[in-house]
């Protein structure tokens, strides 16, 4: 049933819908945060998911997207279409049939690719006080993996320890408006992934390397889920901190129970930035789980109070 209902949602989002979470939650009878991780699934799948915010806004997928030629192969998409086909003749299911037309509609016939127009996209990698930190080091390091050349970095972990670390870096990613590198770290001799707004200090080396057999697949970002120490968040929202918050997390975050109250569930990076993040809405903004959660932000507060 989980993959049937992730097929219809890319198969709706394939036909150029614009959906908010709650509509899907409606059209599925499955829960907003059941949702979620269904979206972040198909996000992991390599299907590039776009989400909107403001009054008109929701999930789609880019509108240069069509399904790799290399997602099935020649044969292979035969085959599909062949059982579907036969099950159909048995079973007549309007579904099925869909299904067919759909799989018929978006195969590809050649290899061509087609991304995003770079015209059409616009990526400031300034803060909002203007430091150019972040926008120099992540040019600096898309030249270095282009050279296959390492980079020394000055790394400020979130335990606030400081380590200088010569990287063969491999991938630059962006996730929920963040820069991160996957590198090879030498000084850990493996590889990690590295926060671009923690580097200190970046500076390309003479030294050049023969690129890794990289120990995961860059398109499939579980493990660096993982990594990042994720975890799902359930949270109870006042109404007059619901704009605040679908800046925060997106429109299609929050939703309605049979109360009226509003909620949110999403799966979000376990740090102190996050802690920090739900403190600086007061008591508008009421964790209901995990608990860890709970205590960690009763014990900040208890600090603070503790500071006045």
């Amino acid at each position: 049933m989980k993959y049937e209902i992730m097929l219809k949602i890319v198969f709706l989002l394939l036909s150029r819908k614009k959906v908010t979470a709650q509509y899907l939650a409606a059209r599925f009878d499955i829960s907003m945060r059941t949702v979620m991780r269904y979206l972040d699934a198909i996000s992991l799948a390599g299907i590039p998911l776009i989400s909107d915010q403001g009054r008109n806004g929701g999930f789609y997928i880019a509108e240069s997207f069509k399904l790799p030629a290399s997602f099935l192969t020649e044969t292979e998409f035969n085959e599909v279409i062949g059982a579907l086909s036969t099950l159909n003749d048995d079973l007549d299911n309007d579904y099925i049939h869909s299904a067919i037309d759909k799989l018929c509609a978006v195969k590809r016939t050649d290899s061509e690719r087609i991304d995003l127009a770079a015209g059409h996209l616009i990526i400031d990698g300034t803060t909002w006080n203007g430091n150019d930190n972040v926008k120099n080091t992540l040019s600096l390091i898309d030249k270095a993996i282009d050279r296959s050349l390492t980079v020394m970095i000055d790394y400020v972990d979130k335990f606030g320890e400081e380590t200088k670390r010569e990287i063969e870096p491999y991938r630059i990613i962006l996730k929920q408006g963040l820069w991160y590198v996957y590198a090879y770290c030498k000084l850990r001799e493996g590889f990690r992934i590295f926060k671009v707004a923690r580097m200190a200090s970046a500076m390309t080396t003479e030294n050049g390397f023969t690129p890794r057999e990289l120990s995961f697949d860059i398109d499939d970002l579980t493990s660096w889920k993982n990594a990042l120490e994720s975890e799902y968040v359930d949270l109870e929202v006042d109404k007059t901190a619901k704009t605040d918050v679908e800046e925060w997390l997106g429109v299609g975050a929050v939703y309605k129970k049979n109360n009226d109250k509003l909620y949110v569930s999403a799966k979000l990076p376990y740090d102190d930035w996050l802690i920090s993040k739900v403190l600086s809405f007061g008591g508008k903004v009421k964790v209901i789980s995990p608990e860890k959660l709970k205590d960690d932000i009763l014990q900040k507060a208890k600090e603070v109070i503790g500071m006045y």
